[in-house]
């Protein structure tokens, strides 16, 4: 389908007009800057933009440039980034500061080659980057792109995914490339939801193909998700003259360099033989005794929902910590654990630990 001259005014006009008058204010957006924007779309891929809005204050105060990031330590950066989630943008987001220093004397690149080639620089990154802090014509195609295209063209099938990066290039404005994408994406954010769609205010509900044939609940295809799969985990607080022993996981997985308690889970061993008795010492050769139930927590990573049962220990026997698994350890006061690089779930421990 060719989209003809008068309904691509119509739509760069409606949709530009209404982003103008109601795009949210955000602090990337309210003093804009290339830093500013390469962190913003790292800490928004795969994550809301409410949660997002208080890491990036943080963050940019603390690491107020590519320089500055580059120089920082990858435990300082995860520790900033904790909570978060998807750790591996921010070890990409560091590694590709330190690209940008040393090859680009700290300037991000304009040629899109070169910031696909940068770490944790997909497609999608790369245009959204280029567009929104270079104002090159390059069109950004998210989940959001993806929902509000679909329905205004009703775009589905096997070329679904081609055919809606041909619409959006289709579309993109040239005079203002960056505001377009961003249009785009805060429609779909804000109005052309997944579900219950505000459609009697969509800006481009005239020539919404889908909500004209009734069929905007179908747009676009829903795609199938694997089953939850249910998790038990044990976790050990192991506490030696009022000090939490804590251990480092290692380079790989998505958790890589992140502190977190001894803990084990039924993926790996039998729920019927996770005892914290059995945890402790399969991963620091520790025994000790009278165990206490602290608390429970749930989280959900990727399919997984993760109940977890806390036991807290202060009757530790003498010994060193033999690391089975972890890179490293230390003992912590409770009331430091918060400097530590850890996912939001160890965070959840770590505060029943505190606040006992």
């Amino acid at each position: 389908m060719e989209i003809s001259p008068a309904d691509r005014r119509f739509i760069r006009k409606k949709l530009l007009d209404w982003y103008d008058r109601e795009r949210r204010s955000l602090p990337w957006r309210e003093h804009p800057s290339p830093y500013g924007t390469v962190v913003s779309e790292f800490m928004l891929q795969q994550t809301r933009v409410a949660a997002v809005v208080p890491y990036f204050k943080r963050f940019v105060r603390r690491f107020p440039s590519f320089k500055a990031l580059s120089r920082a330590g990858e435990e300082e950066v995860l520790a900033a980034w904790s909570g978060l989630g998807y750790y591996r943008r921010a070890r990409a987001l560091k590694r590709a500061a330190e690209i940008i220093v040393a090859r680009h004397r700290g300037a991000l690149p304009r040629d899109p080659e070169d910031l696909k080639g940068l770490p944790g620089f997909g497609q999608y990154t790369a245009a959204a980057v280029a567009s929104i802090a270079q104002g090159l014509p390059l069109a950004a195609v998210d989940g959001n792109v993806r929902r509000v295209l679909a329905r205004l063209f009703v775009i589905g099938g096997r070329s679904e995914t081609r055919r809606i990066a041909a619409m959006a290039t289709d579309l993109l404005d040239p005079g203002r490339p960056g505001d377009w994408n961003q249009a785009v994406m805060e429609l779909g954010a804000t109005v052309c939801t997944p579900r219950d769609p505000r459609c009697l205010i969509c800006p481009l509900r005239r020539r919404c193909r889908a909500l004209e044939t009734g069929k905007v609940d179908r747009f676009p295809r829903p795609r199938r998700l694997p089953p939850v799969q249910r998790v038990e985990e044990v976790a050990v607080a192991a506490l030696r003259r009022g000090a939490l022993l804590v251990l480092q996981r290692g380079e790989g997985g998505s958790f890589a360099g992140m502190w977190e308690l001894p803990r084990l889970d039924s993926r790996r061993i039998e729920a019927k033989n996770l005892t914290p008795d059995f945890v402790l010492f399969e991963l620091t050769r520790l025994r000790a005794s009278d165990y206490s139930l602290l608390g429970r927590t749930e989280s959900t990573f990727t399919h997984h929902r993760i109940r977890t049962r806390l036991y807290c220990t202060r009757s530790l026997r003498a010994g060193a910590v033999r690391r089975q698994e972890h890179i490293a350890q230390r003992w912590v006061r409770p009331g430091d654990l918060d400097a530590l690089a850890a996912s939001k779930a160890q965070r959840r421990l770590f505060a029943l630990v505190a606040g006992q």
